[in-house]
């Protein structure tokens, strides 16, 4: 799991708004200001994470993740960036967001339900970072902030919904998001009204757009075809209906030997069922969320025997069984 390097301009100048030397928390072989070769460099989730986590300790401040959003520029987000303000409407904004998000961050999905009256955006972390009220308060307000600077600064998101618990003072978070906010949720996400979504924004050049997403396209070929990681979640994605997946055969169609495939997963922090676990995770999570599969469906596309394994594993993840779990997703 990697991470878009210049993300790590919006930390640095975040840094310097709170008076702190940002070389004290961003490590000097991932990014200092003027280094045009960044935007072809990514660092990993678990560095990534580590410098949140120091900025957290730094600064000492609990809205940190707002203020993060203050500093963010276009440019930070690369090509996709500037596909995004020169989209048509927010919808067709969060479409585009949702289709090349793991450009920015491959260890978070940027997740779009589109309904009759609103779009429901949420983020699924398939990880377990250190920082995390930091990230999600951080991804949150970054995208408050694309927002009002496409539709304009009357932008405001018809709820807001939260994974960290409740701070001491919401002030600065009501104040931010000018909305309802919902703490200590399943899930990190907001919603925009359908009117907002579709409103025709003056910015609109179809043209930028497409150009930039050629290049976001052969940035993340580029990726996928360095990137072990994700080759092995595709395939091990792949083989889960049929019930057989082992690392034998994930070695076979990676056409390498099962030795190769091992240290070129420890290299990177993973195993192969660390991985398998990810992928089941993130595909269990998704389909809860669609009433058009059964629990015992669900189960078998995941490539577990017997349902009752499935629940098990799902418990342990969410702590809370799936049937709960859809429960909850629907009553949301």
């Amino acid at each position: 799991m990697s991470v878009y390097t210049p993300l790590l301009g919006t930390l640095w100048r975040t840094l310097e708004s709170y008076g702190v030397d940002p070389c004290q928390a961003i490590d000097k072989a991932h990014f200092r200001p003027g280094n045009d070769s960044v935007h072809s460099q990514r660092v990993t989730f678990t560095d990534f994470d580590a410098t949140l986590a120091r900025i957290e300790s730094q600064v000492n401040d609990p809205a940190a993740g707002i203020r993060i959003a203050q500093f963010m520029h276009p440019s930070h987000l690369g090509a996709l960036g500037h596909a995004w303000i020169a989209s048509s409407s927010l919808r067709t904004a969060v479409r585009l967001a949702s289709r090349f998000h793991r450009m920015l961050n491959e260890a978070v999905e940027f997740q779009v339900q589109e309904l009759p009256d609103r779009v429901v955006v949420r983020y699924q972390v398939n990880e377990q970072p250190k920082a995390p009220d930091l990230l999600g308060d951080a991804q949150l307000a970054v995208l408050v902030m694309m927002c009002r600077l496409n539709y304009g600064p009357d932008f405001y998101p018809i709820d807001v919904k939260l994974t960290r618990s409740e701070p001491a003072d919401p002030g600065p978070w009501l104040k931010y998001f000018g909305t309802s906010v919902s703490f200590g949720q399943p899930q990190t996400g907001l919603s925009i009204t359908a009117s907002d979504a579709d409103q025709p924004l003056t910015g609109s050049n179809r043209e930028l757009v497409q150009i930039h997403e050629e290049v976001i396209q052969r940035y993340l070929v580029k990726l996928d075809r360095n990137n072990i990681l994700n080759q092995s979640r595709l395939r091990i994605m792949e083989q889960l209906p049929t019930g057989r997946v082992t690392e034998d055969d994930l070695a076979q169609v990676l056409n390498m030997s099962k030795r190769t495939l091992h240290r070129k997963l420890r290299e990177n922090n993973e195993t192969f069922r660390s991985l398998l676990m990810q992928v089941r995770r993130r595909l269990a999570e998704n389909y809860i969320g669609n009433d058009d599969y059964s629990v015992t469906e669900i189960a078998f596309l995941l490539g577990y025997t017997d349902t009752s394994a499935f629940s098990r594993a799902f418990r342990n993840w969410y702590g809370r069984s799936p049937t709960q779990a859809r429960e909850q997703s629907n009553a949301a």
